[in-house]
């Protein structure tokens, strides 16, 4: 290799232009590079500070905090609504009345029955037969929207009645 051509070249006006060039190209960046660099820094202190002083590590831990407590409440809110759920499945929630003349000789439709079953066809129906000379009331236990007791046609239109109304049965009709 001849060191003495690498030298004339390097000697020469148009390399130190090209190098001065260079390294003020350079220098331009550093400073560019230096000027993002504090300006990224100033805002991570900033979302490390928080406005209000706090910092963001203290936020988070308050934050996941507060989500922690919000999940302790839905499972308890969740337990309370499965409690309510289970007392009104219990609950007398479907009635049904149907009125009519039970004699022949009897109007203004006195008699009555009145059906009062829960979300799976439980309760009693009441039903009462008035004539001129007296008035009787019979209760009777449903369960599963039968009775162990003979049911009148009257009985079992106020339990279709309370079913249609409470929609619940209303398919196993």
């Amino acid at each position: 290799m001849d060191w003495q051509a690498i030298r004339n070249w390097a000697g020469s006006a148009d390399v130190n232009l090209l190098l001065v060039a260079a390294v003020v190209g350079l220098l331009i960046w550093n400073l560019w590079l230096t000027s993002r660099w504090h300006t990224l820094q100033k805002r991570w202190r900033q979302l490390m500070t928080g406005s209000e002083g706090n910092s963001l590590e203290r936020l988070l831990y308050e934050t996941l905090r507060r989500v922690s407590l919000m999940d302790e409440t839905l499972k308890a809110h969740g337990n309370h609504l499965q409690q309510l759920q289970s007392q009104t499945d219990r609950c007398l929630q479907q009635v049904g009345i149907l009125r009519y003349d039970a004699f022949p000789d009897s109007g203004g439709q006195q008699s009555f029955a009145i059906a009062l079953l829960n979300r799976h066809g439980d309760g009693i129906v009441l039903s009462g037969i008035h004539s001129r000379q007296e008035m009787r009331v019979y209760a009777k236990p449903i369960q599963q929207m039968r009775s162990s007791i003979g049911l009148s046609d009257e009985e079992q239109l106020a339990i279709r009645e309370a079913v249609v109304r409470g929609g619940e049965w209303e398919a196993r009709m």
